[in-house]
């Protein structure tokens, strides 16, 4: 498929306006700072500059970096479609279109199981959309590239004719095009995590962190300097566990956990509150303030101790790091990307034996939007049993916009799927609730009996009797959950 074509830059400064100096005539410029921007360049290396402009109002326009990031991603396809075939932006039209599509189609990879597709028709037709509004907005700005327009309407004359449709849930336009692959349902989209995986990704953390288990290979370069493995290894532990809790804790989005601000956070014990910047909302990024209990702010109190405790001792060893105001810190002291987040959960899911199972971060935010609206729903249901005789659109609305405040959805109808999942799920079943109070409670133990076993192996501590209760307790609730399943 080729080498990558694009670069992440956390921030660039370009030019923006020239300002007269009153008593020389001359000017000076201002520069303007872009965060998150992203460049793109040919296959060759040279840079792409119709489509870096392109970039650069996206990333302007947003301050969400995984925006700008996907955008690079789909275009880089046609750049690169252009590239191998020889063919200018300008001169882009109907069949060039056509052997674009075939090719996204009939692409494939080789994986595990076999020669696979590349892509679903629903990754293609981002791809082609993506094309379609680039080509759109070089029409709209740069209408002088080419002697007919590069996108329009029929009888416009352009090179590739498209027309319009109203999506009828969000009221938004877009463009249509007979090439447009159809879209495929999604499988199993907007899917809570599964405890048991979070379970085994828990005890692959802790696998890293042992220093016993590592292979020989591991061990032997440990050895060099074992305090600072120990150092880094016990921060990366604490690292691991802190990013999955806030996940559980929160539903936030990995880019908001990496962009945590400490300094708004160093009070959390007394303000019971986590301040967390909403991405995709505009730059600078608008920020909401969620509740939290009093355990739940010494978990959070945990990592910041670890996180302090591992910058004393880089320290004095003197090893300089690149990010030291950062809620995360990489390995050693080295710079830390916010992608990484992502990479490093994904190879915890590979070491945890899950590469035959889809699970990723957004499944936490599934989860916890799951959660937000049954909590919400129980209390509607309370207040007004009538309710559970069939949903309203008041209903729908009113538990959506309280979610969305906690979740930093920008529209709450993105959350209806959610509702009318969960209503049905609440009013099918009679057990249904309790079950979910069930697990919830199970999972809360369960954390605390793998705190508790990392624990005593860590720091060699006699915890023997505290895990034995815990286990108990554990299958016990495991029973009850058990015999309520049966029960449905």
């Amino acid at each position: 498929m080729g080498k990558q074509l694009y670069t992440e830059y956390e921030s660039v400064s370009v030019p923006d306006k020239a300002m007269p100096v009153r008593k020389t005539g001359a000017f000076i410029g201002k520069p303007r700072i872009i965060r998150n921007f992203v460049l793109i360049r040919w296959p060759n290396g040279r840079p792409c500059n119709l489509a870096n402009l392109w970039m650069d109002e996206i990333c302007a326009s947003t301050g969400a970096r995984d925006s700008a990031r996907v955008d690079a991603a789909l275009i880089t396809h046609f750049v690169r479609f252009c590239s191998v075939k020889n063919i200018q932006f300008s001169n882009f039209n109907e069949t060039n279109f056509q052997d674009f599509t075939k090719q996204l189609v009939e692409e494939t990879k080789s994986t595990l199981r076999g020669i696979e597709p590349a892509r679903n028709n629903n990754r293609t037709r981002l791809i082609q959309h993506t094309m379609l509004n680039f080509l759109h907005w070089l029409t709209e700005n740069y209408p002088n590239l080419s002697k007919t327009p590069l996108i329009g309407l029929k009888n416009s004359g352009a090179n590739i004719t498209i027309s319009y449709e109203t999506n009828p849930k969000t009221k938004r336009c877009y463009m249509v095009h007979p090439l447009l692959v159809a879209p495929v349902p999604y499988n199993d989209d907007k899917v809570a995590i599964d405890e048991h995986i979070i379970q085994k990704i828990q005890d692959e953390i802790f696998r890293k962190r042992d220093w016993e288990d590592l292979p020989a290979s591991s061990r032997l370069k440990s050895i060099s300097d074992l305090e600072l493995y120990d150092a880094t290894s016990v921060y990366l532990y604490e690292r691991r566990m802190f990013t999955l809790r806030m996940m559980k804790l929160t539903g936030l989005r990995p880019e908001e956990l990496f962009d945590l601000d400490l300094e708004l956070n160093q009070n959390i014990s007394n303000t019971l509150e986590i301040v967390i910047p909403t991405k995709k909302r505009g730059t600078p990024a608008p920020l909401r303030r969620f509740k939290i209990n009093a355990a739940d702010a010494r978990r959070f109190a945990i990592y910041v101790e670890a996180r302090k405790a591992y910058i004393d001792f880089l320290a004095d060893r003197n090893i300089l790091f690149d990010q030291p105001n950062n809620i995360f810190l990489g390995e050693n002291g080295s710079r830390l990307k916010k992608e990484s987040i992502t990479k490093e959960f994904d190879r915890l899911c590979l070491g945890a034996g899950l590469s035959g199972t889809r699970v990723c971060l957004s499944m936490f935010r599934h989860r916890f939007v799951t959660r937000q609206i049954n909590i919400r729903l129980e209390e509607r249901f309370a207040q007004t049993p009538a309710l559970k005789k069939g949903w309203t659109p008041a209903l729908r609305d009113d538990v959506c916009a309280e979610v969305a405040q906690l979740t930093g959805h920008s529209d709450p109808a993105s959350l209806h799927h959610y509702f009318h999942a969960e209503y049905k799920a609440l009013t099918s079943s009679s057990t249904y609730s309790s079950m979910l109070e069930a697990q919830d409670e199970l999972d809360s133990v369960k954390d605390t009996l793998t705190a508790l076993e990392h624990k005593s192996k860590l720091q060699k501590i006699d915890l023997s009797v505290e895990i034995r209760n815990v286990k108990a307790l554990v299958e016990k609730l495991e029973m009850r959950l058990s015999s309520r399943e049966s029960a449905e």
